[in-house]
Parts: structure tokens; sequence; C-alpha cells
């Protein structure tokens, strides 16, 4: 009797087809660099550099899905912080991605909490460059415009740094 093999078929229409032009800019996209790594030091110039880092793994995790840095930076209770993870893994899931784009991080001015001077807050300007985000299921590719901001990052020194907090801030905004 005539053997039986399955159709691979259906499996495979499940995953949504991508260009040959989008299939480069996803492989591009997840063998994307990770920033160089910093060592934490629990001075201003480290706070300064923790922050940094932190902003310089943004574009990193949205285009290659790799949050262990980001995690390891991040406070359990940072609002911020878990929105990113959420945004990051619901976009790779559904065979999304951003491609890399370049970003100017300017720390600006830090200071110390009042209460705990194991507290820092750091006020950084961050300009982000034009970039395009592929959602993933089918959906049509995004153009995201060049952005630039001012972020205030709360962060914590309990041997090592952890982001609390994440805040783009509202006046002096400039054209």
């Amino acid at each position: 009797s005539p053997t039986w093999t399955p159709s691979a078929t259906v499996s495979a229409s499940a995953a949504p087809t991508l260009s040959p032009e989008q299939a480069a800019a996803r492989a591009t996209a997840l063998a994307m660099e990770p920033p160089d790594p910093y060592t934490p030091q629990f001075t201003p110039e480290g706070a300064i550099t923790a922050a940094t880092y932190f902003i310089s793994l943004f574009p990193y995790v949205f285009a290659t899905g790799d949050l262990d840095a980001w995690k390891n930076l991040s406070d359990d209770n940072c609002s911020y912080c878990n929105t990113v993870i959420h945004n990051v893994t619901n976009l790779h899931d559904s065979g999304g991605w951003a491609d890399p784009w370049g970003q100017e991080i300017t720390p600006l001015e830090w200071w110390t909490d009042q209460e705990d001077p194991n507290r820092y807050v750091v006020r950084t300007q961050v300009v982000s460059e034009a970039h395009t985000e592929h959602p993933g299921n089918n959906t049509p590719s995004l153009s995201v415009e060049t952005s630039e901001g001012v972020f205030l990052l709360q962060i914590y020194w309990n041997n090592t740094w952890k982001t609390e907090a994440v805040q783009l801030e509202e006046e002096g905004e400039s054209e």
C-alpha cells in the first residue's frame, strides 16, 4: 500500500512570509550588536554611565528581542521598563522587529534624592533617528519619525544600578 506523508504546507502557511528585502532587514536587526557593557560604579559618573547605557539598550531590544541586559537594569516595579518588556515581547512574538536606529544621548545634569543618597536622578537629552518598525502578523511597516526629548531616569544603587522610573520631561519642547 502507498505510504502517506503528511503535508508540511499547513504549518508553514501560518507563518507570515517575508519578502527577500524584509527577510534581509530582519536578519540585520536580529544581528545588531548590543551596546558595549559597562561596569557599575557607585559614583555620579557611574550613575550617568548606567543611565546612558540603559537608554542605549532601547533600539537594541526592539531590533533583537533580547531583553536580558534591559531586565538586569530594570527594577521590578519600574512601569516604563515593564511596558518596554511587554511591547518588545509582543512585537517579536508576532514575528515583528524594529530596524536598528542611532541615538544621540547627552546627559545634562544629575542629582541625588534628599532622603536616600543611593537614589539618583539623571536628566538626559535623547535624539532618536527615524527608523522603520515591522509589526509582524502581515501588518504593513510603520515609519517612526526622528524624535527628541529630555528624559528623567531615576536609578537606585544596591550593589548595582537599577532603573526605578523613566519620565519624559514635558516643558522645553523645541521645534
